[in-house]
């Protein structure tokens, strides 16, 4: 018998895989608990630039487009997809778009793809389509700087709509925005926001979306809860990679001074920073900054922690530090919070939508002397927090019926409920 639940592919480019398992962890746990509703399908898109002889061998064979299954449960599937691109098909792309954007000069837009390049990717997103062998109800591209142009293309070929959603900075950095990706932004149904932030990102860039709806990111509170371990010495967490936009540097100059301004014992817990790869960069380097300041006779340092693991650090805390300069609304802090920890965090953006004074407090993006000082007034107890009201805040703002509430109600909108199907 035919399932009755609606069907949603979700594009991703930012997925955990057996080389990588820590990045984009929380896209599959967010696609996990949508998989409740819907029936889910991931699939995490690798475009590879391969050079002549070898992309022809690919292509006659049928290679060039490599899926493979990486998961498969009731209502959620997963795969991993290697689509190869001719070494030519770039180097002329990237010619006739330096030409068009001298020629033209549009604003906002720094590469513009060739009529080839467009149909390449329609061609073998067909075939991509054929291999997956199913008709989805909507297309749901979850990290749309990597993939709102596929997504657009997968639901224009079967007549769908599609949504988006972004996380990463905007633009990412390093990086400039494409006329394909610009079209496939406000050709989208709905964009779903994670944070107010996030939309200012957008808008900046002279991207009109069709529509905007704020629902932030998906926090399991019944795995994230407020459930404090005994320890003596006030301990100040920060889990992070080491990415320059993390600004370690910061944390160190906060805690190196904290060491100055009080008497007060603490430790610090550092983790996180090398469990991404690809994404951290110079460890050695951060070690070394560590091994060398004030409090490194008081702190841990653990590279990676797994996802099962994480509430148990969480609790073994007193309060999370965050000190980045751009985040899109940082899903580690949301975690710490909805495991009761106050948040400590410089206006990155994401975080001014649930810290107030009741759940933690936010300083300048460098202003360390800020953030040492409200770290020293906790530990002198002159500021204090409920534990169990910053869960509360979280449960409510981000917990995992709401987003799935909101969630529902705007894809539903769309492609019709799903309680109507059965």
């Amino acid at each position: 018998m035919p399932s009755s639940r609606k069907s949603i592919l979700v594009t991703a480019s930012w997925y955990p895989t057996k080389e990588n398992p820590f990045a984009g962890s929380f896209f599959k746990e967010q696609c996990e608990l949508l998989s409740r509703e819907y029936d889910v399908t991931v699939l995490k898109l690798n475009p590879a630039v391969t050079l002549g002889i070898k992309y022809l061998g690919k292509r006659i064979t049928g290679k060039d487009i490599a899926l493979v299954n990486i998961g498969e449960h009731e209502n959620f599937h997963e795969y991993e997809c290697v689509v190869s691109r001719p070494l030519w098909y770039a180097l002329i792309n990237n010619a006739y778009s330096r030409f068009m954007i001298k020629r033209k000069g549009i604003a906002g837009i720094g590469s513009i793809d060739t009529k080839s390049d467009r149909k390449f990717w329609r061609k073998h997103i067909d075939r991509l389509a054929a291999k997956l062998g199913k008709k989805y109800d909507l297309v749901y591209g979850t990290s749309a700087q990597g993939t709102a142009q596929y997504a657009k293309l997968f639901a224009d070929r079967s007549g769908v709509p599609y949504i988006l959603s972004e996380h990463s900075p905007f633009p990412i950095p390093g990086t400039s925005m494409c006329d394909t990706f610009k079209e496939a932004m406000e050709g989208a149904s709905s964009f779903l926001a994670i944070s107010n932030d996030k939309i200012r990102q957008i808008l900046m860039q002279n991207v009109h979306l069709k529509s905007i709806e704020y629902i932030g990111n998906i926090i399991d509170t019944d795995k994230f809860r407020y459930e404090p371990q005994p320890h003596e010495v006030t301990s100040f967490l920060i889990v992070a990679a080491n990415s320059f936009y993390k600004n370690y540097d910061l944390f160190i100059k906060t805690m190196n001074r904290l060491t100055k301004i009080t008497d007060k014992p603490f430790s610090v817990i550092i983790a996180g920073y090398d469990a991404n790869k690809g994404y951290a960069q110079n460890v050695e380097e951060l070690i070394r900054k560590i091994n060398e300041s004030d409090f490194s006779d008081r702190v841990e340092m653990i590279p990676a922690v797994g996802r099962d693991e994480i509430s148990a650090l969480y609790n073994r805390a007193d309060a999370f530090v965050m000190t980045s300069i751009q985040e899109g609304q940082p899903v580690a802090p949301l975690e710490a919070a909805s495991c009761g920890l106050p948040i400590f965090s410089t206006r990155c953006g994401g975080v001014e939508d649930y810290v107030d004074d009741e759940v933690g407090r936010v300083v300048g993006i460098l202003d360390y002397e800020a953030l040492s000082d409200h770290l020293k007034d906790y530990l002198e107890g002159k500021i204090s927090f409920d534990g169990n009201h910053i869960h509360e805040v979280i449960e409510l703002k981000y917990g995992t019926e709401v987003f799935i509430k909101t969630f529902t109600r705007i894809v539903d909108s769309l492609i019709g409920d799903t309680d109507e199907q059965r």
